[in-house]
């Protein structure tokens, strides 16, 4: 998943709070906060302990889980909750089983509705639970640089029998876990399930740096990440039983896929919605889009792309020399004589800031470099709906490497996922993880070129 989303989200919740109430609202209600254009789930958790009602806050699209926070009233018809720290409150009226409020920021004031959630068994139908058909085995390997993968081997139930295929699991940009979660959907999780009960063994892993693996993330670039994939291909071939070895990599785990194709390291390869094009054009693509999204003159828009193009082309020269110098946004703007809107020069400011090994390697890394040395079987996946890596990828890849075989799925976003918009924002929304069709062309694929 792309690391630069928009800026304007609220900061993650971090407080602490005491409670006093004298009505129970036990069990998790939810709602989505509008931001401008930007929906951010909230979830609020009540819970009974001590003759106190209790609640945690847990914002999913930050990663931020179990924020302790104060219940200042609680009656049968309204709730009040604060949070000096954020300067936050939320008052609500309790009718017709919701919490129909207005969340307070910083002066700023929302609705908020509230409803009680149903089970995670509803919201994510397809993550797989127990008991399974098939063997999951908890196991790490080490990486060239010593840092060690905390990692799951799933294998069918027929492992042993005969050489089976495997394939190795390749997460999308930012930490990710083994399961590759976001928005509580487990797509991973879901591919490992299906292609195990149809008689593929798989390995997915913790990404370096993040949940049970070690290893430094925030010092690692595309390569690195490549280097500790193709660490667990090696794995892969060591384990008993195991034939071919392929790789399934999705979003940059995609064009990490094309990396170990071109270095002759995997039998064959499948890139879901990976990028060809380069990484400054990936994000250039990203920054129009958002541009267009939001309330911006086509002057507005075409003014800011020009200063967010020559900011990218002064890091990606700074990342081919092997340093990252500071860019003093205000002097370029200056200088350049463009009148850019405040809240496009804030964001730009906070990219700056933000600046990593990884960023600055990734706006130079261009995958057609890779593609057109790949001599494995391929199949690249890209819905038509994707927002994220354009499905203009795919006709990258068609012209660098003729016999791969290339699939626009109808209505799937980045995800995979059927939808309506194809918007980051409605990732949560779906209940589906990853379409059948998906699930089936892969499995197709594997078995027409694993074995």
């Amino acid at each position: 998943m792309n690391k630069f989303l928009a800026s304007y989200i609220l900061t993650a919740f971090v407080v602490l709070f005491t409670s006093i109430n004298a009505f129970s609202l036990t069990g998790t209600w939810r709602g989505d906060l509008l931001v401008g254009k930007v929906k951010l789930p909230l979830v609020f958790n009540f819970v009974e302990k001590d003759g106190r009602t209790r609640c945690t806050l847990d914002s999913p699209s930050q990663g931020a889980k179990g924020i302790t926070v104060s219940v200042w009233h609680c009656t049968e018809d309204s709730v009040s909750l604060a949070c000096s720290r954020i300067n936050m409150k939320y008052t609500g009226r309790i009718s017709e089983n919701k919490i129909v409020g207005m969340f307070k920021q910083s002066g700023q004031m929302f609705p908020l509705t509230l409803e009680p959630e149903m089970p995670l068994e509803e919201r994510r139908p397809q993550t797989p639970r127990p008991p399974f058909p098939y063997t999951v085995v908890d196991t790490s390997f080490s990486a060239s640089d010593g840092a060690v993968m905390s990692a799951t081997l799933t294998l069918p139930a027929d492992a042993g029998k005969k050489k089976i295929p495997a394939v190795v699991l390749v997460t999308g940009s930012g930490p990710q876990n083994r399961d590759e979660e976001l928005f509580e959907h487990k797509p991973f999780a879901v591919l490992a399930d299906y292609l195990a009960r149809n008689g593929v063994a798989s390995l997915r892993y913790d990404d370096r740096g993040t949940a049970k693996s070690t290893g430094d993330f925030a010092a690692a670039t595309t390569a690195t990440f490549m280097d500790d994939a193709g660490s667990g291909v090696d794995f892969l071939r060591s384990v008993s039983g195991i034939g071919k070895v392929g790789v399934i990599g999705h979003s940059e785990g995609g064009t990490i896929a094309f990396m170990l194709g071109a270095g002759q390291s995997v039998d064959f390869l499948i890139s879901l919605a990976g990028m060809a094009e380069s990484g400054k054009e990936t994000l250039m693509r990203q920054n129009r889009h958002g541009l267009e999204a939001a309330d911006v003159t086509d002057a507005d828009k075409e003014v800011s792309l020009k200063l967010i193009g020559r900011l990218f082309d002064t890091m990606e020269s700074q990342g081919r020399q092997g340093i990252s110098t500071p860019i003093d946004i205000d002097s370029v703007i200056s200088a350049s004589g463009l009148n850019v809107r405040p809240e496009i020069v804030q964001s730009l400011k906070m990219t700056q800031r933000a600046r990593t090994p990884w960023f600055d390697a990734f706006l130079s890394l261009n995958p057609r470099d890779y593609i057109r040395k790949v001599k494995c079987p391929v199949l690249a996946v890209n819905g038509d709906k994707d927002t994220q890596v354009s499905p203009d990828n795919l006709e990258v890849i068609r012209q660098l490497a003729p016999k791969a075989r290339t699939m626009l799925m109808p209505g799937l976003n980045h995800m995979l996922q059927h939808a309506v918009t194809g918007e980051i924002t409605e990732y949560n929304e779906i209940r589906e993880t990853i379409s059948p069709d998906v699930l089936d062309a892969i499995l197709r694929f594997i078995e027409e070129h694993g074995h």
